[in-house]
C-alpha cells in the first residue's frame, strides 16, 4: 500500500472517474476526503470505502466558490490532521455548440469550475502542504488540454488548456516547496454519464474512429495513474501531462468535423 496513511482530497469524488480514483487511493492505504457538490453521492462513496468514517469522510463543496474550498481544506484538516494529496477531479462539460453559438453563461460556467475551481482548491491546500514540507497535486485534465475536444465545445477545450497551463505554472512555482503538480489527461471514460449520453452502438462507432486500443478507459484506470503520481515513486516528476487515452492522441483516423457538425445539428433539432 504505497499511500498508507496519506490524506487525499478528491473533488468530484461522488461518481464516475472521481469515485474510481477514490477507491484506488483508498485501496493503496490513503485516508480519503470525498468532495462533491452532491453530498449524498459523496456520502455513498465515503461510506462504501469505510462505513465507520475513520478513513473516509464526505464533504459538500462547490469548488467555484472560494469559501467552499477553504471549508473543504479546513474540514479535512480537522478530520485527519494533514493534507498530503489533492486530486482536482471535479469538472463540467460544455453544452454542445459550435463556436459561434457558445453563450457567455456557458463559457463562465465551464471556466468557473474547470479553471477557477482548480485554482481555488490549490490555494486552499497549499498552505498545509508548505507547512509539512511536501505535497502532491494531481489535476484531472483531458486530452482536450493537449489537443482539443473534438466532441465538445470550445469553452471546454479552453478550460482544459487552462488546466494544462495552471499545472505547469504551479509545478514550477512550488518545486522548491517539494510540492509536485502533475496532470492526468483521460480520453473517453466509461462512466454512467457516458452510458446515458450515447448508446452502445454510438459508443462503439466512436471507439472505432478514435481509440487504437479499442475501448474506453475504466474509472479505476484513471485512479491507477493518479495513485502513481501521488506516490513517492513520482517524487522527481512534476509539471507533466500523462495521457490515459488508449492511444487516441496518436491520431483520430479521419476528419471528424463533418461528424461533429451533423451531431450538433441533430441535437439542436431535438
Amino acid at each position: 500500500m504505497e499511500l498508507k496513511d496519506k490524506v487525499a482530497i478528491i473533488t468530484g469524488g461522488g461518481q464516475g472517474g472521481g469515485e474510481g480514483i477514490a477507491r484506488v487511493l483508498a485501496r493503496e492505504g490513503a485516508r480519503i476526503a470525498v468532495v462533491d457538490l452532491n453530498l449524498d453521492a459523496a456520502t455513498r462513496v465515503a461510506s462504501s470505502i469505510d462505513p465507520d468514517g475513520k478513513r473516509a469522510i464526505a464533504i459538500r463543496a462547490d469548488i467555484s466558490k472560494r469559501a467552499d474550498t477553504e471549508a473543504m481544506a479546513r474540514q479535512t484538516l480537522e478530520a485527519f490532521g494533514t493534507i498530503d494529496i489533492l486530486v482536482n477531479n471535479a469538472g463540467v462539460g460544455g453544452a454542445s455548440a459550435l463556436v459561434c453559438d457558445v453563450t457567455e453563461e456557458n463559457w463562465d460556467r465551464v471556466m468557473g469550475v474547470n479553471a477557477k475551481g482548480i485554482l481555488f482548491c490549490c490555494q486552499a491546500v497549499i498552505p498545509a502542504m508548505k507547512a509539512q514540507g511536501k505535497g502532491k497535486i494531481v489535476n484531472i485534465d483531458s486530452i482536450a488540454g493537449i489537443r482539443m475536444a473534438y466532441f465538445s465545445s470550445v469553452d471546454y477545450t479552453a478550460s482544459k488548456h487552462a488546466v494544462t497551463g495552471l499545472t505547469q505554472h504551479l509545478a514550477w512555482e512550488l518545486a522548491d516547496q517539494r510540492i509536485n503538480v502533475n496532470a492526468v489527461c483521460p480520453g473517453g471514460i466509461l462512466t454512467p454519464a457516458i452510458e446515458a449520453y450515447a448508446s452502445a452502438e454510438k459508443r462503439e462507432a466512436l471507439i472505432r474512429r478514435t481509440v487504437p486500443l479499442g475501448r474506453f478507459c475504466k474509472p479505476e484506470e484513471i485512479g491507477e495513474a493518479v495513485s502513481f503520481l501521488a506516490s513517492d515513486r513520482a517524487d522527481m516528476i512534476t509539471g507533466q501531462m500523462l495521457a490515459v487515452d488508449g492511444g487516441t492522441l496518436t491520431g483520430y483516423g479521419e476528419d471528424l468535423r463533418a461528424v461533429l457538425r451533423q451531431r450538433l445539428q441533430e441535437e439542436q433539432a431535438h
